[in-house]
């Protein structure tokens, strides 16, 4: 019974410590486009050259989940292992080496996410829905709280310490995960495929693959863009683009939360996720025609509760069908190529503004996918909805 006790003890204390971890993750992805305007200065980007930069962060981070594999906690390890070296490489790096390093930080933020998800998803049971929320509710309040905690460095210009900080501290979950997971055997998933005729037939699961990858793309893209966007449009506040990122994300963290209790239950899956695709397509638009800081930000925090739910929703369908890291790579590479879209018309367009056709694109997509492929009605009850 003692031994029963300590192990429970012991799988609460590795639940903690692997959420908080995660919380961090969702820090680092949304650092790049928090600092924009400091690194830009400093390494004298264009919008081209800084939309090239998310792709490769992205990019590295869908190659992350692919390269994730059966074995979780090596995956972990090694996900942490290359955040440690990354974040020491970002304190002494100089051009070019820095789309290197950001490449390399994705690849670590993909298989440290994706390992996470994956070993907690396999070793929760029957409460394999509440601990996805819980860890997409902990990386939602880690990229909400990152844009205000950065403030300092837009002010000092000094990102150094903040590169350091994270060394410091994925370190320390390293060494976690060396001393108490290591030696854990891996978790068995015994799930079998759910019928379920949302899925039925490949047009329709093509359809949601396309939609994981659009959501990812379109929340990537006003994450890594809001603070440059905002900060152009008023450039005599250097903290108006990190509020207007906070929002977008406060936005997340509040609509992740309210759509995890009862709104499933009441309104159903396809009902929230029609009224959440046409949120979002109207806050793109809306952010596009903003000319002011509080349009901006009032358009910034509406998309964040717009585009909130669906990921999450997606994840949760698919991942009951293929526990593999596939669909985490799939979609993304949304996240890799809007944000480059973005950054490659800002800068042949000669205007930002215009540069965010690229996002709006692909929120009409959602739409279109949505209305035209899949079932205007759900064929499960919304308690079921709630159970996936």
């Amino acid at each position: 019974m003692a031994e029963t006790a300590s192990g429970a003890m012991l799988r609460r204390s590795s639940h903690l410590v692997l959420t908080l971890a995660f919380s961090l993750t969702g820090a680092g992805t949304v650092m790049l486009g928090v600092l924009l305007p400091v690194l830009a200065q400093a390494w004298h980007l264009s919008d081209s050259s800084a939309g090239l930069l998310f792709f490769l962060q992205f990019l590295g981070s869908s190659l992350g989940a692919v390269f994730t594999g059966a074995h979780r906690v090596r995956a972990l390890l090694t996900g942490y292992s290359l955040l440690i070296a990354s974040a020491c490489a970002l304190a002494f790096t100089t051009q070019p080496f820095e789309y290197a390093v950001f490449f390399f930080w994705g690849l670590g933020l993909g298989m440290a996410m994706t390992a996470t998800s994956l070993y907690i998803s396999d070793r929760s049971g029957d409460r394999r829905a509440a601990y996805l929320e819980q860890l997409n509710f902990a990386w939602s309040a880690g990229a909400m709280a990152a844009p205000l905690l950065l403030v300092h460095v837009l002010h000092t210009r000094n990102p150094r310490p903040l590169y350091f900080s994270f060394l410091g501290v994925f370190l320390l979950v390293a060494l976690w995960i060396v001393a108490r997971e290591i030696g854990e055997p891996e978790p068995v998933d015994f799930r079998k495929p759910v019928a379920d005729p949302l899925a039925s037939g490949s047009m329709a699961m093509a359809a949601l693959v396309l939609l994981a990858m659009c959501a990812v793309g379109v929340e990537s893209c006003l994450s890594g863009w809001l603070t440059t966007y905002s900060h152009r449009a008023n450039l005599q506040d250097v903290t108006g683009g990190a509020l207007a990122t906070s929002l977008f994300w406060l936005g997340i963290l509040v609509s992740r939360l309210a759509s995890s209790t009862r709104l499933l239950a009441v309104l159903g899956r396809l009902r929230v996720l029609s009224g959440t695709l046409l949120g979002t397509a109207a806050a793109v638009a809306l952010l596009i025609a903003a000319r002011h800081g509080l349009a901006i930000d009032a358009a910034a925090a509406l998309g964040g509760i717009s585009i909130g739910p669906v990921y999450p929703l997606l994840l949760s369908y698919l991942l009951e069908r293929s526990p593999r890291g596939w669909i985490f790579a799939v979609a993304g590479m949304g996240s890799a190529l809007f944000p480059w879209m973005t950054g490659a018309l800002s800068q042949h367009l000669g205007s930002l503004r215009l540069g965010l056709i690229a996002p709006c694109t692909a929120a009409a997509a959602m739409v279109i996918l949505r209305w035209v492929v899949l079932p205007r009605r759900e064929a499960w009850s919304p308690a079921s909805a709630v159970r996936s």
